[in-house]
């Protein structure tokens, strides 16, 4: 069993923070075991047609999507450090950047078409210019005092829980300490927790490799490709059209700039998206995806919507009170 790696310092990572509150991977349990449903599984998936909901809910990033991951990973923040406060330690929360705008497009939805945009912003930069405050407070501590540090904000090296995914890849996952307390103290359970990012991944990573062989998808991908080409935008999909403006953000890209280049990759990318049908033909193939899943796969997903739902109250609440 692999141990899923425990949160470290760190630098920020090169995309929008909310999207990763946790930077965790599961490694395959065998050599077979990320390749996606066996035959046995996928003879046992429903075969009756049956509306996806909250599933497809799960696997859809939408603005509304990006603005909850904010509020969910500033909420463990305010959580972990009231954590560490309650053990006598100094924990310098790690902002989210700015709130994504509600009308942003993403990958799989069209936003604002007055005005158009990723919710990109020159924030990355300054988030990957160097440690964070926290980083550099840990750093100047004692090796004593940073095993200390370390145990009381990740637990115990040995207090951990197994994990395995729908695609078959597992893990192991820390139960104590201060960022798994304040997991439980979001989500109700460390697992509800992790499994709120790590489910929606391993099914979304299934779902890329049905859709590089569904003749449909790739048609739609193919035409919008050659509608964005006629626009100068050489971006094979969507999402690598944003992970380059994001990248140019961490570059250091002025505001100005940043702005302008985005405005046109959004508005070219929303002609494009209405030409090809690129992103309904993505619903529409994620949809008879769902329904192809084992049961088991879509109740897992329901839950995680669930728990997901039950983490916002809690979130809004918290951040209501610390902004009080």
């Amino acid at each position: 069993m692999t141990e899923l790696p425990r949160r470290r310092a760190r630098r920020a990572p090169t995309r929008l923070l909310p999207l990763l509150i946790l930077a965790v991977t599961l490694v395959c349990a065998a050599a077979t075991a990320c390749t996606g449903p066996s035959a046995a599984a996928s003879a046992g998936a429903a075969t009756a047609a049956r509306e996806p909901s909250h599933a497809a809910a799960v696997l859809t990033e939408d603005a509304a999507g990006l603005r909850r991951r904010w509020q969910l990973f500033s909420a463990l923040q305010i959580l972990t450090q009231r954590c560490m406060r309650d053990r006598g330690l100094r924990y310098l929360v790690t902002s989210a950047g700015p709130l994504p705008p509600a009308g942003a497009t993403t990958a799989e939805t069209i936003g604002s078409r007055s005005a158009p945009g990723y919710g990109v912003s020159t924030a990355l930069g300054r988030m990957n210019s160097g440690p964070t405050a926290q980083d550099r407070y840990v750093r100047s501590l004692s090796a004593a005092e940073q095993a200390r540090y370390t145990t009381a904000l990740d637990g115990p090296a040995g207090r951990t829980a197994p994990l395995t995914l729908p695609s078959g890849a597992s893990g192991s996952y820390a139960t104590d300490g201060c960022v798994a307390r304040a997991r439980a103290g979001l989500y109700g359970t460390v697992r509800a927790a992790l499994e709120d990012t790590l489910v929606p991944q391993d099914v979304g990573h299934l779902l890329e490799r049905y859709l590089t062989t569904d003749s449909s998808y790739q048609k739609a991908l193919k035409r919008w490709q050659e509608c964005m080409a006629g626009t100068g935008h050489a971006a094979q999909t969507p999402a690598a059209l944003i992970q380059s403006l994001q990248a140019k953000a961490v570059q250091g890209a002025s505001a100005p700039q940043l702005a302008r280049e985005q405005r046109a990759a959004a508005t070219a990318d929303q002609r494009c998206d209405a030409q090809s049908g690129l992103r309904a033909t993505a619903a529409a193939r994620r949809d008879v995806f769902l329904r192809g899943q084992p049961a088991r796969t879509r109740d897992r997903l329901e839950t995680v919507w669930q728990h997901r739902q039950r983490a916002l109250v809690r979130a809004a609440a918290l951040l209501g009170q610390d902004a009080g």
